[in-house]
């Protein structure tokens, strides 16, 4: 296993002391009949207060006949967690709260803690695994990752007081007591940030066998992919939706295990990875605002960007008066105020009518007057915050003309960042939505790069970057009609336009 710069400093390994190796791969080593010893060893986990881990030994999970090893013991005796310790504290012990081995599905489970506020050693033997030799053949002894409702299955935890979760880096093992050269299975997914009801491409085309790898198929003869769960596919590529009971989208932390054959000697391999499905945008209506927002923690936000077209008056406009607004701000979503600045497409006395605005509510809003907008220019704006201070800059790029405008704001909690379509209000409430027809957002429109992007929390990047933190807002009547519905966001995670449906009230 190669690691990275990123891969956590602690790991779990299954190592067998007689090859010092995790491949425990001989063809005289380990006749039928024979026994062999394997430890579960961690390294570099700092202070541990307790593990609860999962392994299997079957081919990658599945329980069959064929598996040439069975499991006759597992125990703590000599190592890290061993009951007969004796800690200084003599308030401290050892609690073993499951100690499962059950040959029949090839699992065994061991969780354990100390008790008492003690704490052992981060590096050291966790478990020793006895198995017996019941044929010939390849099988894999695995750390399992996950389950099938998407949660992490094996752990390591720090000490008391400050109980968690230890990040590790697994390390497998291979059993093999019959010749040949195994193939190599890889393979890759997209996306690489998957959301909740995403189709995930998975392609196993990378997968080869060392020494036959210019036959077809890279000399593989067969490819297997098993789902944590509960589903498996076969061929070198599938796409794949996490599902609950097979119906419903689930986000979670899921186990994709590919498992390929060799065409020559029928010999298997298998690739782990662990695919972090998110739940994505979510979804909220309003009375007034349709579009994308972001929330965080007070102080969370700190920029927005925006960029978008502005849209005409359809149709002619009538004697009562109509406004849609289109703008981009800070606050607003769930705090008193909101720093925003942005275009309006009205109707004002019979007259379809077009402006540049800025507002700091609940200051009033005020018009741009050196800004003469028309419908088809391509606006940017944006929204800062810096030493308690906001500035709102709004651009006509289609004319060159722009304005800034720089005011420290009362009681702002910069906790969230909008792009946002709305029926404005007046004295007398919610102004009817005029028909804009359609309004687009983002670079996939304006040709606006870093548009629509927020920096939230220190991290800069596109709406859909931020996964559940973002949600998609719809416009509703008081009788609950949809007035504008904006679109699911584009390729680039920015981009997204809001269609005009229904005027009010």
């Amino acid at each position: 296993m190669v690691g990275s710069s990123t891969d956590p400093p602690a790991t779990l390994q299954i190592w067998s002391p007689d090859l010092h190796s995790s491949n425990i791969t001989s063809t005289s080593l380990f006749p039928v009949g024979s026994t062999f010893i394997v430890g579960l060893n961690v390294t570099n986990a700092g202070a541990l207060g307790g593990f609860d881990i999962t392994l299997n030994y079957g081919l990658g999970g599945v329980a069959s006949s064929t598996v040439p090893i069975v499991v006759d013991s597992a125990t703590l005796a000599g190592g890290l967690f061993d009951p007969s310790q004796h800690f200084a504290d003599p308030n401290c012990s050892i609690l073993t709260a499951r100690g499962d081995v059950i040959p029949v599905l090839n699992r065994i489970r061991y969780a354990v803690a100390v008790v008492g506020g003690c704490t052992v050693a981060g590096t050291g033997r966790l478990l020793t695994l006895t198995f017996t030799v019941i044929n010939l053949g390849v099988t894999f002894i695995d750390i399992v990752l996950t389950d099938s409702s998407g949660h992490r299955v094996s752990t390591i935890v720090s000490g008391a007081p400050t109980i968690a979760s230890i990040p590790f880096q697994p390390i497998s093992a291979r059993f093999q007591n019959v010749p040949g050269i195994p193939p190599v299975a890889q393979f890759s997914y997209s996306p690489t940030a998957p959301v909740k009801a995403d189709n995930i491409t998975l392609t196993g085309v990378e997968s080869y066998d060392p020494d036959n790898s210019s036959t077809f198929g890279k000399g593989i003869s067969k490819y297997l992919w098993i789902f944590s769960e509960g589903t498996v596919g076969s061929g070198m590529n599938q796409t794949h939706e996490f599902l609950y009971n097979r119906l419903f989208p689930i986000a979670g932390n899921f186990s994709v295990t590919l498992v390929v054959w060799d065409v020559d000697n029928l010999l298997p391999d298998r690739m782990t990875k662990v695919i972090s499905v998110t739940p994505g945008i979510g979804q909220s209506s309003s009375f007034n605002w349709s579009g994308y927002a972001i929330s965080s923690v007070p102080g969370g936000i700190t920029d927005v960007k925006g960029s978008w077209i502005v849209p005409g008056i359809e149709g002619s406009c009538g004697s009562s008066e109509e406004h849609s607004s289109f703008w981009v701000g800070i606050d607003g979503l769930r705090s008193p105020t909101v720093e925003q600045t942005g275009t309006d497409s009205a109707c004002i006395n019979g007259n379809a009518t077009y402006f540049a605005w800025y507002e700091f509510f609940p200051r009033n809003s005020h018009v741009i007057h050196a800004m003469n907008v028309k419908p088809g220019d391509v606006i940017f704006a944006e929204v800062s915050l810096s030493q308690g201070r906001f500035n709102a800059t709004l651009a006509d790029i289609t004319t060159g003309a722009s304005f800034t405008k720089l005011l420290k704001q009362k009681s702002e909690q910069a906790s969230s960042a909008e792009w946002i379509a709305e029926a404005p209000s007046s004295s007398n409430g919610i102004l009817p939505l005029a028909n804009f027809g359609s309004v687009t957002f983002g670079q996939y429109y304006t040709g606006m790069s870093s548009t629509c992007y927020a920096t939230v929390d220190g991290a800069a990047g596109p709406i859909g970057s931020f996964g559940s933190k973002a949600q998609q807002i719809t416009m509703i009547a008081r009788d609950f009609t949809v007035k504008a519905q904006p679109s699911k966001l584009s390729a680039d995670e920015s981009s997204f336009s809001v269609q005009w449906l229904y005027g009010g009230p």
